[in-house]
């Protein structure tokens, strides 16, 4: 396995190479503009100076697939056009723009070359995540041999971006899964894979991230009954029991219990004032469930305001800072508190027709999967569809652009 991978790297272009390099970089969110501009440079060289890619402008424009794994670009630029703070606008346009690069740069690679690049590609992503890992854990551990606090390597003390590595752990263990009970694998293949998968559900769990765990149950759940039929619905069972074991363990019901308790004072009206010199640490609201369930009250009056259309791009901060004053939620006006829901969040901005061409845009995802059952397509509808309920995952910087590296790489082929 390991000579077959070292025979197909000496065999990759510069751009290809640079591909790889950007499925390592997606699980590190400073690295992530430095990959995409070593991925720029490499197809400039290849189609513009080696000429060894070809690129077909005529033949991306008239792909219907381009558009349709572009429209969360097209829909920020939608809601600039009647969004009257520009600047943030174009702020948040900068985060979706991903979504155009790696359209443009990826149709270059012709849909076999992308086959015979799939083992590459996910490894070298895998690789990245557990590096990701590895760096944490040593620093958690270092943590712990100074105050032999298990907590260390528990939510935010294992990392600081506690949420969007949840979903790409989430994403990376449902695409194992998938390959483990799809792929006919030799004995040690299926071990080393089955090993990963209760790593990176452990990960998953240590994170603390609560809505990825949930909806990774849930997945998993899903997942045992889809694949009913067939053997491998065993090894989704044994994930799902072991990560349901874990969870029965006192250090892992950590938030789960604070989110209890919160839950108990959301009928709680927050009638505090906020001004210049509050100490924002001393308001009751400063849960995050509070927090979340302040931005969906709010969210939602803004939406019936403005039904059709949004706020725009770039005023939905504004509005909701504006809505969280008017309702007396000081701590959700302080904080900025996003919807964290992309259904949501699209319908604030863009109203139910950006939220409907969302929809489609989903739903043409499903279709395609449906048409190809390609490796890794199930997992990533599944992860974007259930994380979206729960975070703003293509308006954030640190996930849109995994969202838009793997809606690439998995549903838009060139056509040969």
């Amino acid at each position: 396995m390991i000579a077959t991978l070292k025979k197909k790297f000496i065999s990759l272009k510069s751009f290809e190479f640079a591909i790889l390099i950007n499925a390592v970089g997606i699980n590190f969110i400073k690295f992530i503009p430095y990959g995409i501009v070593i991925l720029l440079a490499t197809w400039i060289y290849e189609v513009f100076v080696k000429k060894s890619l070809k690129f077909n402008f005529k033949g991306l424009f008239s792909n219907s697939n381009f558009w349709l794994i572009t429209i969360p670009f097209w829909l920020a630029v939608l809601g600039l056009i009647y969004t009257s703070n520009l600047s943030k606008g174009f702020e948040d346009l900068g985060r979706i723009i991903p979504f155009l690069i790696f359209p443009i740069l990826l149709f270059s690679i012709e849909t076999e070359r992308k086959k015979a690049l799939k083992s590459l590609l996910l490894a070298s992503f895998i690789f990245g995540l557990i590096i990701r890992f590895s760096i944490d854990f040593c620093d958690s551990f270092i943590g712990f041999t100074y105050d032999y606090n298990i907590q260390n390597f528990f939510y935010s003390y294992l990392d600081s971006d506690t949420n969007i590595l949840s979903i790409i752990s989430m994403f990376a263990a449902l695409f194992a899964l998938e390959l483990l009970n799809v792929n006919k694998l030799n004995l040690n293949r299926k071990v080393l894979l089955q090993i990963l998968i209760l790593f990176l559900s452990l990960c998953i769990l240590l994170l603390h991230s609560r809505i990825v765990i949930f909806f990774y149950l849930v997945s998993l759940c899903f997942l045992f009954i889809y694949h009913w039929r067939k053997q491998g619905k065993w090894n989704i069972f044994s994930t799902l029991l072991i990560s349901v074991l874990l969870m029965l363990l006192p250090p892992f019901q950590g938030r789960f219990q604070v989110a209890a308790v919160e839950s108990q004072s959301l009928i709680k009206k927050d009638t505090v004032k906020l001004d210049t010199i509050s100490n924002v640490e001393s308001l009751p609201c400063m849960s995050s469930t509070q927090l979340r369930f302040n931005s969906l009250k709010a969210s939602l009056e803004i939406i019936k305001r403005n039904p059709i259309l949004g706020v725009g791009t770039g005023d939905w901060q504004d509005e909701l800072v504006k809505e969280y004053q008017n309702a007396e939620m000081p701590c959700n006006a302080f904080e900025k508190t996003a919807p964290h829901n992309q259904y949501l969040r699209t319908s604030l901005k863009y109203g139910f027709l950006g939220l409907a061409i969302y929809l489609f845009y989903l739903f043409r995802l499903f279709q395609i999967q449906r048409k190809e059952r390609a490796f890794g397509q199930l997992a990533f509808l599944i992860t974007i569809i259930f994380c979206g309920l729960g975070y703003d995952l293509l308006d954030v910087g640190s996930s849109a652009p995994f969202i838009a590296f793997f809606s690439t790489w998995l549903f838009f082929n060139r056509v040969q």
